[in-house]
């Protein structure tokens, strides 16, 4: 059961992540550069909304519901109320952006607020579901949603017209429409919800820090678009967006994809086992999310040139080779952050220091952003991105193992360092016997070489790579111990 689980949270998140991934690869050339940045900029927008405001209520439900499967009318009732709340501080949030910029006004305002209450419908029914530990249907939503929001959105631009309104109305309603369904189910097999004036106290201390942390992460991640379309106009939007999403969207795949599952075991772990028991978990996490997704981003920065001239119209190409190596190790520092460190401002309820994690390199981001970006461009952004990222990473490592200690053996860093670097220097020898070849060839033999080395290199090296099914915290074949050892660095 346990590697079923693994398998539909990891669908569930590999087919919506390669649907957005082939979408945004396919509109770079149905839409021009305007409209593309246009269209981009409705999709940071929203999720800087939704997940500022409302995803904060998806982590307090799971947090509150983890150990029953149907909540209290009591608890149904405040999860919606949040829900809805939410949602109209996110409209809000909309308009407000429209009179601060004028030019993100008009049908970019509409596309926006129908994103925004599409995924605030969805969010909650997939909340539910996972509560409910409905793993089947949860994944089926989403796998649904990948498909049918990449038809969608492409149909929309080749029926009606190629703007990037058409495009984000097409994936809004997709996503509506699966969100009311999800919900419907959901709703099925709860209590009618009752609508109590208490509680809200709980959840308003348990989220007001994750809502300033989120805006402060989005200063860190997401604020260089607003400023390139201020200081460059959308097209510079749409060859930042199109490189960010080569780099970005194959690490997020793997991260993204052990989160959903990880979190809740890590949950329960901590209130069940203890903070020690917690930790072994932290420290199989942090392994398994290196070893992945430092690999992904690795291989990034090595074949960024072939993969851009592959996939991306010769426009975009030179400076997506530019920007994909900074973008690829940002987001390797923000899914290390994200969905491991972090994780333990969650589960111990301390999220006040999360926020205070976040202050320092969310004020650099923002300055250097304003300072350097409208002279250099995307790739200043891509650089700024990446040290404020790392920042990032090092103020919520220090403070979350305060709260949730844990250990990595030595002999595990040594083996994912040796791996990486042998690695590396294969497929940077392939390159060089590949050159002048189309870059298809040289992107896949690069990539098989990667693998190959990588793979063996770390197996000798003491990784379980199979327990990555079944058991992703027990990566290290040492992982199960219950005690540290003079051979692990301690957090």
């Amino acid at each position: 059961m346990k590697n079923l689980n693994v398998v539909l949270y990891f669908g569930a998140n590999l087919v919506p992540r390669l649907s957005t991934f082939a979408l945004l690869l396919v509109l770079t050339r149905l839409l021009s550069m305007d409209d593309y940045g246009m269209f981009a900029l409705i999709v940071v927008t929203g999720e800087i909304l939704d997940m500022a405001t409302g995803g904060w209520v998806r982590l307090f439900v799971l947090s509150s519901e983890s150990k029953d499967r149907v909540p209290s009318a009591g608890r149904l009732g405040r999860a919606l109320v949040l829900t809805v709340v939410s949602c109209v501080l996110s409209l809000l949030g909309a308009l407000l952006l429209a009179i601060v910029q004028p030019s993100l006004s008009g049908w970019f305002t509409v596309a926006v607020a129908v994103y925004v209450l599409a995924f605030a419908v969805l969010r909650l029914g997939l909340t539910l579901l996972q509560t409910q530990q409905r793993h089947g249907l949860y994944a089926g939503v989403e796998i649904a949603r990948g498909v049918l929001s990449l038809g969608c959105g492409v149909g929309a631009v080749l029926a009606i017209e190629p703007t990037f309104f058409a495009a984000s109305l097409g994936i809004s309603l997709v996503t509506l429409v699966l969100g009311t369904l999800a919900c419907a189910v959901a709703f099925r097999d709860l209590p009618w919800p009752y609508f109590s004036r208490q509680g809200y106290r709980a959840a308003l201390l348990f989220g007001v820090p994750i809502v300033s942390v989120t805006l402060l992460a989005q200063t860190v991640g997401w604020l260089d678009r607003f400023i390139l379309n201020h200081a460059l106009g959308p097209a510079s939007v749409g060859l930042y967006a199109a490189a960010y999403a080569l780099a970005r969207q194959p690490v997020e795949l793997f991260s993204g994809s052990l989160n959903p599952y990880l979190f809740p075991m890590l949950v329960r772990s901590y209130s069940s086992e203890g903070r020690e028991a917690a930790g072994r978990v932290q420290s199989g996490n942090i392994l398994t999310l290196i070893l992945l997704c430092g690999a992904v981003a690795v291989g990034i920065a090595l074949l960024a040139q072939p993969f851009a001239e592959l996939v991306l119209p010769e426009a975009y190409r030179v400076e997506a080779a530019r920007v994909m190596p900074w973008i690829a190790f940002a987001t390797l520092f923000a899914s290390l952050k994200n969905f491991c460190f972090d994780n333990a401002f969650y589960i111990t309820k301390k999220n006040w220091q999360q926020f205070v994690s976040m202050a320092p390199p969310a004020v650099i981001s923002l300055l250097l952003g304003l300072l350097l970006i409208p002279q250099g461009g995307p790739q200043t952004a891509a650089i700024i991105a990446a040290f404020s990222s790392l920042v990032s990473l090092a103020g919520s490592a220090f403070l979350s193992t305060r709260l949730l200690p844990f250990t990595v053996p030595w002999r595990a860093i040594a083996g994912l360092a040796v791996s990486f670097g042998l690695a590396s220097a294969a497929t940077l020898g392939t390159r060089v016997l590949l050159g002048g070849q189309l870059p298809l060839i040289i992107l896949f033999g690069g990539t098989a070489t990667f693998i190959a080395v990588y793979a063996s290199t770390l197996s000798a090296s003491g990784f379980a790579l199979v327990r990555m099914l079944d058991r992703p915290w027990e990566i290290w074949r040492g992982q199960s111990a219950p005690t540290a050892t003079a051979e692990s660095v301690s957090y």
